[in-house]
C-alpha cells in the first residue's frame, strides 16, 4: 500500500495543545467523579470501590 508524504503514522504532542488538554482532563475527572461514586454505592461495594475502579479505568486508558 503507497501512502502519501501528507499521512501520519502517530500523533504528536504539542505544547500548544497543552492548555486545551489539561482543562480537558480537569472536566473529565469532575464530570466522573460523582459518576464513579454513585456506580460504587449503586453496586453495594460502597463509594470508595467506586472511586478505585475509576482510578484503575483511567491508568489502564
Amino acid at each position: 500500500m503507497i501512502t502519501s508524504p501528507s499521512m501520519q503514522l502517530t500523533n504528536t504532542i504539542h505544547l500548544r495543545n497543552l492548555r486545551g488538554d489539561l482543562f480537558g482532563g480537569l472536566t473529565t475527572a469532575i464530570v466522573s467523579l460523582p459518576l464513579a461514586l454513585a456506580f460504587g454505592v449503586a453496586s453495594g461495594a460502597g463509594p470508595v470501590a467506586g472511586l478505585y475502579g475509576a482510578v484503575c479505568v483511567g491508568v489502564f486508558a
